[in-house]
């Protein structure tokens, strides 16, 4: 089975981990591909390192700005060239690709999986993809069952399979936090609350910041990630009086050490899936302070961490302080092992794709 890969970009995020983690687990990786649509081989390989193991398996095509006919046609070599039986597409731009692509390559099966659901409140996006359901045969794998749920809201179309997003817990392992702390720079004397999601809107940075001046001053913020929103951020933490007590890191190619360092791991996004970074602090055995969004509330419990609505930041505080004194460690760690491996969610989708009537 000859799968390819297709993605917006190669920026660090949620479904373009799950899909690198695809091209090192499953059974087909090295029969598949991974593209993305935007951006050069050698700029992603700057900014993620780890993309340079796949070789002449990754590729970019460069996309120009808005839809770009020559995409197809590039689409359409590669399928040839490396005999792709399966397109598999991660969120709705890709999406959009692959079901033209499949409908002049009708020997070629299209999985889609549904990262999340909001894209949907968007009329164009939301007829896109009824449009495109309707012509073309899609096969849609929904990461976490609420998501299966909001698409179905959305669309009325049913997704054939709810497959938990994993991570690989040979990579995810704790590190003795002082160690972890000083490779990264940061204090050992203090309790880090770290946030590991891109500098863009929607993702809590913010109300973090403008919360921390109200927390005990030995409470510090730490974020994992680049993003348009990174200056902003530092203005807002300066003007509050608190940016010696916000760090940014920027992309940390070890995440391990990243959540090792933290004390608690808090994502207060106003919209997800089910997020990779949830899972992958959990592996290294930490508390969980996250908003009520999405999957999450599928793999967190009181166990590990307290979940929170939106747009509530006493809620937040509350939450924060309580969780620095949970239980952690172990614990948490054999839970989402129990869930959350990336190789039952790579022998899930390889199932999956020995299922399509080819």
């Amino acid at each position: 089975m000859n799968v390819l890969h297709l993605v917006q970009h190669f920026k660090i995020g949620g479904l373009e981990k799950m899909a690198v983690t695809l091209m090192q687990k499953s059974q087909f990786a090295h029969n598949s591909l991974i593209v993305s649509l935007e951006g050069k081989e050698q700029d992603a390989i700057k900014e993620w390192p780890a993309l340079a193991q796949f070789g002449h398996q990754m590729v970019s095509l460069n996309k120009a700005p808005k839809f770009d006919l020559t995409v197809l046609k590039k689409l359409s070599r590669l399928i040839k060239e490396h005999n792709i039986q399966v397109v598999h597409s991660h969120h709705v731009g890709p999406m959009l690709y692959a079901s033209l692509v499949c409908m002049t390559n009708k020997s070629v099966r299209h999985v889609s999986t549904i990262h999340d659901a909001w894209y949907l409140n968007n009329f164009k996006q939301r007829l896109i993809t009824k449009v495109l359901n309707g012509l073309t045969k899609i096969n849609w794998v929904a990461d976490a069952q609420v998501v299966a749920n909001d698409f179905y809201q959305q669309t009325a179309i049913k997704a054939d399979k709810t497959i938990l997003n994993g991570i690989d817990f040979q990579q995810f392992t704790h590190i003795n936090e002082a160690t972890a702390r000083s490779q990264l720079g940061l204090p050992q004397n203090r309790k880090l609350i770290g946030c590991s999601a891109r500098l863009e809107p929607g993702k809590g940075h913010a109300d973090l910041i403008q919360l921390l001046p109200e927390l005990d001053e030995d409470i510090e913020l730490v974020f994992a990630g680049n993003g348009s929103l990174m200056l902003s951020l530092q203005n807002a933490a300066s003007a509050l009086g608190v940016l010696k007590r916000v760090h940014f890191l920027g992309n940390v190619q070890h995440m391990q050490l990243f959540y090792s360092a933290i004390s608690v791991m808090c994502l207060y996004s106003q919209r997800e899936g089910l997020p990779l970074s949830i899972l992958e602090s959990m592996a290294c055995g930490k508390v969980i302070v996250a908003s009520d969004v999405g999957g999450i509330s599928e793999v967190v419990t009181q166990e590990q961490g307290i979940l929170i609505g939106l747009n509530d930041p006493v809620g937040l505080k509350v939450a924060l302080l309580k969780a620095i004194n949970m239980k952690q460690g172990q614990c948490i760690r054999e839970y989402i092992f129990s869930i959350a491996d990336a190789d039952q969610m790579s022998k899930a989708y390889d199932h999956f794709y020995n299922g399509l009537a080819l």
